[in-house]
């Protein structure tokens, strides 16, 4: 059983707005027996960045995904060597992704990751975020906190140049520790660190429960009133609860037990599959594993050495006697001959003739040199019998026939002595040709020289059986944990339908968005599983479950998405990006309508018009600079629009020269020089040209009066304009991002208000809506519609959206986004044009280089509103001319 196990508790405030979870925290715990965060370590970790949530949430996700994947998949036993390579990994795709965005969306990150292995806290960190760690008694803030010590000021501030994505290297903090039940861990964002006393922390890290930790937490967020913040509390515990250790036989001390013991199986599994693998590796394999322990205890044994202290004997002035030699007795070749001489008196047999050993060299024996000596010559070979098979002979002979005065008895008895010698003489001859007896069995030859040493067989079948063992456990083992995660995966889904149901029985509109936000973290639990597409009835219900919940989002938050999203073109120059798009209406009592069968995107960074078939195709140039129109030269085109049949566009032709408008007459340009227009000078980004009932309206252009719409009545552009706006109301105009007409004129102001003006006057202010997450500054806006009916449409850069507001009150009639699972993401989103000509209206949306088109989703239905859309609507009044 383990000595104890962790307990975690999270959370994040987000514009001042409690969330049971937090994006910026990741925790990966064992989901079953056999999961890398049991054989690495369970990981945990908090990132920051240095800009506002909105633009760094992406970043701090992508370093997040790539620390936990890069942190398991790394095959090194090592854990810090592994949480190095990790960073390390993140740091390069951060730095990657700040290289490929726009400067909008770049951010660098801090991390602190820990790592808890068995008893063992490992620490990793990028500064800013900030961790507390309380083991054996003591605490310990990393980095180290300098409000701590009144003697050296205030915390330090956020390190840009060292932290995730500023550079290719990066070189985290480690620290190591030991853990025992009692400890805890807060990891928190450096916002909060800013506000943690030493004794403050002290009392929360010494609260039983992580809970408890998070609460306190969150209540220092409240009193000190501070919008964002994030953390995670890990707390040391005793592998039973109390309440599992006084009751055994209780509910809660079974399922822990039970716990317990599945962890201790998935142990010793784990260990039975070394010891087969090792096995499996066959005697060498062994053999390797044996020394290298063998090896290991020979460096302790000499590491032990070296730690004691060597003892010198006392000196002796008498030497040591020397030993006394060793009797080995007569030499072998004395023996030898002993043996041999004694062995013919043992047998009745005479000695032999000593043979005379003489040195005689190799070579003789080879037919070289001088002939053998007389005595080897001499030698002869004895083939006589030897005594055993000459006393054979002796008895085999019966004796000597009988006389001739024999009686009958005598030759009757000679005859059958006679055939019994014969029969006893072939029975110890055919006992002679028999095979001596021999001490080993018979056993067949096997190939090879016979001189070499055999292995023996090896065992397949034994191994065969070992292996099949560990096969049916590890089977058995997987089974049980993909049974055991089904089954929290079912409990997930059925806690999340829960909440998504609960929804739509919220008494209040606060209400329903604290439900949405804990029915979305039960769904982000559920896919985080990833065992939702195992059956196909959790599938079903899943996308069921999707699909309530899109609903209620819809229903309390406004958040609709793209069903049709597709991009029907692409910038023609790679690196390219468009600022402007036009799609003309239907042609109503027109009879050249080729120009209404096109689409015109316009590139004002080179200043290029371009235009595409409506029915598909690529873009091509249609008015770019150095053209010739007349004795002209085209310069950069700074803006475009359409005119009743046609389209029209603004050029300056030289550096702060005259402006010069440019139109189509049957099938090639013209021009005419605006009046005036060479007092302008160089524009900046926010220029805009409106074409309204064949009146052209020019802003952002007066250097003189910089809040001014300028009209240019239509056919008579070498006439000077007229300013429009003649009574601001005492509003700042001249900060206005984009420009729009119906009948009023339409000024877009950089925090998302909208100055309405009608008849050269102001009439009216329209704030922007509250919605989450919040607009901060938009990017342009469409306004459809006459003056009494329609919407106006706010591009949010940062977020990804387009928020269709109603223009006479205001309220938030939803927020669009594209499908966070869709192939297409609107990260570049810069300006949007709403074709309201057909039945459902088409948003054509700029996107950095590409030009997306997606129909305009139903407005949500409100809060427990169950009733159908009405299907009368009032008819448009009159338009009124600006």
């Amino acid at each position: 059983m383990p000595r104890y196990e962790t307990r975690t508790s999270q959370f994040g405030l987000v514009s001042g707005i409690q969330q049971p979870r937090s994006d910026m925290v990741l925790v990966a715990e064992p989901t079953a027996l056999f999961s890398p965060e049991v054989r690495k370590g369970q990981l945990y970790l908090i990132v920051e960045a240095d800009q506002d949530l909105a633009r760094g949430r992406d970043a701090c996700q992508l370093v997040a995904r790539t620390i936990r994947k890069q942190f398991y998949d790394d095959r090194s036993y090592s854990v810090t060597s592994a949480l190095r390579k990790a960073i390390s990994a993140a740091n390069q795709a951060l730095y990657q992704h700040n290289f490929d965005a726009i400067p909008q969306k770049r951010a660098t990150v801090g991390v602190t990751c820990a790592v808890i292995k068995d008893n063992d806290l490992y620490l990793a960190q990028v500064l800013p975020a900030q961790a507390y760690v309380l083991a054996e008694g003591k605490l310990r803030a990393l980095p180290t906190n300098l409000s701590w010590n009144p003697a050296q000021g205030s915390a330090a501030p956020f390190l840009r140049m060292g932290a995730l994505g500023s550079s290719l290297s990066v070189e985290p903090e480690f620290y190591r520790a030991v853990l025992r039940p009692g400890d805890a861990l807060v990891l928190c964002s450096s916002n909060l660190a800013r506000l943690l006393g030493r004794d403050e922390v002290m009392r929360l890290l010494r609260s039983p429960e992580p809970s408890d930790i998070t609460a306190g937490l969150l209540a220092l967020c409240k009193q000190n009133a501070l919008p964002e913040a994030h953390g995670l509390a890990v707390a040391i515990c005793a592998p039973l609860s109390p309440a599992a250790q006084a009751a055994p036989l209780s509910r809660a001390g079974i399922s822990e037990r039970g716990r317990v013991a599945l962890r201790t199986m998935g142990g010793w599994a784990a260990r039975v599959t070394g010891e087969a693998a090792l096995l499996i590796k066959g005697p060498g394999g062994r053999d390797r594993a044996r020394k290298a322990a063998a090896r290991r205890e020979q460096e302790r044994r000499e590491q032990a050495q070296l730690s004691r202290p060597h003892i010198e004997p006392a000196h002796s002035p008498t030497p040591p006697p020397p030993p006394r030699p060793l009797d080995l007795g007569s030499s072998l070749e004395d023996q030898v001959a002993q043996a041999r001489a004694a062995r013919p008196a043992r047998m009745g047999q005479p000695a032999p003739r000593p043979i005379a050993r003489e040195e005689v060299p190799p070579s003789t024996f080879l037919g070289e040199g001088l002939p053998m000596p007389p005595a080897m010559a001499e030698r002869r070979v004895d083939l006589s019998d030897t005594p055993g098979m000459a006393a054979l002979g002796r008895h085999a002979r019966v004796g000597q026939p009988p006389p001739a005065n024999a009686t009958l008895r005598e030759r009757l008895a000679w005859s059958l002595a006679r055939t019994a010698g014969a029969l006893a003489l072939i029975g110890h001859r055919r006992r002679l040709r028999r095979p001596p007896p021999s001490a080993m069995p018979p056993r067949r030859p096997q190939q090879g020289l016979s001189y070499r040493r055999q292995r023996p067989p090896f065992p397949f079948l034994l191994l065969l059986l070992l292996v099949s063992l560990v096969a049916l456990l590890v089977l058995y083992g997987v089974n049980l944990s993909r049974e055991n995660a089904l089954r929290q995966t079912e409990d997930a889904l059925t806690r999340a339908e829960q909440m998504v149901a609960a929804i739509r029985e919220a008494p209040d509109q606060t209400s329903a968005q604290e439900r949405l936000d804990a029915a979305a973290a039960a769904l982000s639990d559920v896919q985080a599983s990833g065992l939702v597409t195992a059956t196909q009835e959790n599938r079903l219900r899943y996308e069921d479950l999707q699909r309530e919940y899109e609903r209620a989002l819809a229903a309390v938050r406004k958040l609709t998405y793209f069903d049709d999203l597709t991009t029907i073109a692409a910038h023609p120059v790679p690196g390219g990006q468009f600022a402007s798009v036009v799609v003309p209406p239907p042609p109503q009592g027109i009879t050249n309508t080729e120009a209404f069968n096109a689409i015109y995107a316009l590139d004002t960074n080179a200043g290029v018009l371009y235009r595409m078939p409506r029915t598909g195709g690529a873009f091509q140039p249609f008015l770019r600079p150095d053209d010739v129109i007349g004795d002209l030269k085209v310069g950069m085109v700074k803006a475009q629009e359409w005119r009743v049949d046609n389209i029209v566009a603004i050029a300056q032709s030289i550096e702060n020269g005259p402006f010069t408008f440019y139109f189509r007459s049957g099938d090639s340009w013209s021009r005419s020089i605006l009046a005036g227009s060479e007092e302008w000078g160089n524009v900046g980004e926010h220029f805009r040209a409106v074409n309204y009932e064949g009146n052209l309206y020019i802003w952002g252009a007066s250097r003189a009066a910089p809040g001014q719409v300028l009209k240019y009545f239509s056919g008579r552009y070498g006439e000077f304009p007229v300013p429009w706006i003649q009574n601001d109301g005492g509003h700042k105009t001249d900060s206005a991002i984009d420009l729009a007409i119906d009948g009023n004129v339409y000024l877009l102001q950089p925090d998302g208000r909208v100055l309405v003006f009608s008849a050269g006057a102001f009439q009216r202010e329209i704030s922007p809506p509250e919605v989450t997450p919040p607009l901060v500054t938009p990017a342009g806006f469409f306004v459809t519609g006459p003056p009494e009916s329609g919407a106006i449409f706010l591009v949010d850069t940062n977020n990804e959206r387009i928020l269709q507001i109603d223009k006479q009150s205001g309220a938030l009639i939803q927020q669009i986004r594209a499908r966070p699972a869709g192939p297409i993401r609107l990260d570049q989103l810069t300006n949007v044009f709403v074709d309201a000509s057909g039945g459902r209206a088409q948003l054509y949306l700029v996107n950095g280089g590409q030009i997306v088109r997606g129909a305009l989703p139903e407005p949500p239905r409100p809060f427990r509103d169950t009733s159908a859309p009405s299907a009368t609507s009032t008819p448009p009044a009159p338009t009124a001319l600006p």
